[in-house]
This record gives C-alpha cells, sequence and structure tokens, in this order.
C-alpha cells in the first residue's frame, strides 16, 4: 500500500466550540447588594458567597473562621477577629446573611448556595 493510497492522516480535525466557554460567561441579573452589619461601631460588608472561588466556598462551609477570612475584605479581617462576638450572635449574624442572599440553612444545604 502506498503513502497515497493510505486512509490515515496526520492532519488534527478542525476543534469544535466548547459546549460552555466560561471565559466569557457573564452573571445574569449583575451582582447582589452585598451584606453589612455593624460591630464594636465598625460597619463590615460580607461578599457574596456566589462570587467566592468554589474551593474557598466549600472550605468556609467547612469551617466558620475560614467563611470569615473569605467573605471579609482583608483590610476588615483583622478587626474582625480582634471583636469580642457571643455565639448566639454569630448565629443571628448568619442568620440574616442566609436570608440577604438566599442561602439554605447549613443542614439542608446539599452543596453550594443555589
Amino acid at each position: 500500500m502506498s503513502e497515497a493510497n493510505d486512509s490515515t492522516s496526520n492532519e488534527m480535525p478542525e476543534p469544535r466550540p466548547a459546549a460552555l466557554d466560561l471565559d466569557s460567561l457573564e452573571r445574569e441579573g449583575g451582582t447582589r447588594l452585598p451584606f453589612d452589619f455593624t460591630l464594636g461601631t465598625k460597619r463590615f460588608l460580607m461578599a457574596d458567597p456566589e462570587e467566592l472561588d468554589w474551593q474557598d466556598l466549600v472550605a468556609g462551609m467547612q469551617n466558620p473562621v475560614v467563611f470569615f477570612r473569605r467573605v471579609l475584605p482583608p483590610e476588615d479581617r483583622d478587626e474582625f477577629f480582634r471583636q469580642h462576638l457571643p455565639s448566639w450572635k454569630l448565629k443571628v449574624l448568619m442568620k440574616k446573611y442566609q436570608d440577604h442572599y438566599g442561602l439554605p440553612d447549613a443542614p439542608n444545604a446539599a452543596g453550594l448556595p443555589r
């Protein structure tokens, strides 16, 4: 069989477009308002959980300290962690945060926020 008659080719076929291009994807409805609260006379802003990197979100769901390190701006983290915050107030804070962003309660969360 000669090379001219060989049915195999070294040419690669044209790549087909990907089913989903995450690099060009835009969020529907735009960004949501941040959740804010005051503690020790300072106003803190907490980021939208859907804007966090998925790995940070999963780590934060497992550990409240990691969670606050991810949702608070870097310049506010030390100040937040210096504050005295009774656990019952933390519970109220987390409930209000969940309500603000429409998140399921932690025991009912099967994964990432809706």
